[in-house]
């Protein structure tokens, strides 16, 4: 590390890093300031993944641009660069949630920007347990029972394996003073109440401290959930699957099938039995959290969104409006570039990490996720998001006709993965 060397007692954490082994240099390291995130950039300087810390500022509360004031300093004596974005809280219930989607959005984003290979994230042992409870009191079964992954996609979390009192100790000796969110002591959260009055009173009544068996849990757990994820997907899945292959499958592994079809955000169990009951023909479609529908066609089951326009991601797919979008990302400029009608290539880093497929004056229209137009599919790109000579990240879409869903004027989004808690 420049300006603080790596110094011995830092070994021992080191070597409980979990997901860093095989990435390459540089990363992207979510740093909000706190002993967690802080702690996590000084072991990733040290582990030589030539970290690049990222705050994202929410917003949400009276004089939290100061927190990068924090993260500055902290960057300054390790000797690594960093980078402050504002996001805006998309409105709607849930605010931790939404707050975590815009936060993820713009780390992701940072990635593709500095050619990163990894998001890193500060979850601690702590963290994990807390989550493991919260998703009990939710209901999400085995599944969220698992907790947090170590890796999904970019998106990595070293810290699964140290606690928060480490952190504060690894801070402590590197002489960084991280801050302290105040909304971190606010017991209208549900993460914040469990932390500060849920947890303490198990521990008391077990006489134990409880992240370990928690984090153990959620480890095997989490073995056995990516297995039976595995068997879902091979029996029952697709872009339109069959009905009847659904109804054909053991009741467990028809239900884990239809939250691996679903995606993100998770079903309830009542919205899973409800799909389920859709497949049987005992309904003919059900509306679930998240603005979307599933209805049968045909016996089969189609997933669309509920409202007047489709999430895209960027890379990924979606459909709607009688389209199929496919979209990747590339580093080199195209051998041959498309005209622009029915395949578009544009630069990812004006784009950003998601748009939305909106009908504009009677035709499909691409949109980044601030409302700006990016492709009227069938006659060409905006000219903000054109290739210039700057531009590093390779954004190709191509867009596809479906004649049944273009008379039906109906739309449907493809699975694309689980969120990240």
């Amino acid at each position: 590390m420049s300006g603080v060397e790596p110094s011995e007692p830092l070994r021992p954490w080191l070597a409980r890093l979990r997901g860093v082994a095989g990435l390459d240099a540089p990363v992207v390291v979510g740093c909000s300031g706190g002993p967690d995130s802080v702690a996590l950039a000084v072991l990733a300087t040290a582990a030589g993944l030539e970290p690049v810390a990222v705050h994202v500022d929410h917003g949400l509360r009276p004089g939290s641009e100061g927190d990068a004031t924090a993260v500055a300093a902290a960057c300054g004596r390790l000797g690594i660069p960093w980078e402050g974005r504002r996001v805006a809280v998309a409105p709607g219930a849930n605010l931790e949630a939404r707050a975590r989607e815009a936060r993820y959005g713009a780390l992701e984003l940072a990635r593709r920007q500095l050619g990163a290979s990894a998001v890193l994230v500060g979850h601690t042992a702590d963290d994990q347990a807390e989550t493991v409870l919260l998703n009990l009191l939710r209901g999400s079964g085995s599944t969220g029972m698992a907790g947090m992954p170590v890796r999904r996609g970019s998106l990595v979390r070293p810290l699964l394996d140290l606690r928060r009192g480490d952190t504060r100790e690894i801070c402590a000796l590197m002489g960084l003073a991280p801050v302290d969110d105040p909304m971190n002591a606010d017991s209208r959260y549900r993460r914040v109440w469990l932390r500060r009055e849920l947890v303490p009173a198990l521990e008391r009544g077990a006489a134990r401290d409880l992240v370990p068996v928690l984090a153990r849990q959620a480890e095997v757990l989490r073995e056995e959930s990516d297995y039976l994820d595995e068997v879902a997907r091979a029996a029952w899945g697709g872009e339109a699957p069959r009905a009847a292959d659904l109804t054909a499958l053991p009741p467990a592994l028809a239900r884990r099938a239809v939250r691996r079809w679903l995606g993100p955000p998770p079903p309830s169990r009542a919205e899973v039995e409800a799909v389920l009951a859709v497949g049987r023909g005992d309904r003919r479609a059900v509306d679930l959290a998240g603005g979307r529908r599933v209805r049968r066609s045909g016996g089969k089951l189609v997933r669309e969104p509920v409202g007047r326009d489709v999430p895209v991601p960027f890379p990924g797919r979606a459909a709607g409006f009688g389209l199929h979008l496919e979209s990747w990302v590339e580093r080199d400029a195209p051998v041959r570039w498309p005209d622009g009608r029915w395949t578009c290539v544009v630069d990812a880093d004006r784009v950003g990490p998601e748009g939305r497929l909106e009908r504009a004056e009677g035709r499909p229209v691409l949109a980044g996720a601030g409302g700006e137009p990016v492709w009227a599919v069938g006659y060409g790109i905006d000219d903000r998001v054109r290739v210039a000579n700057d531009t590093r990240h390779y954004l190709w879409i191509t867009a596809t006709e479906d004649a049944e869903d273009t008379m039906a004027g109906s739309s449907r989004v493809s699975d694309t993965g689980e969120p990240t808690a």
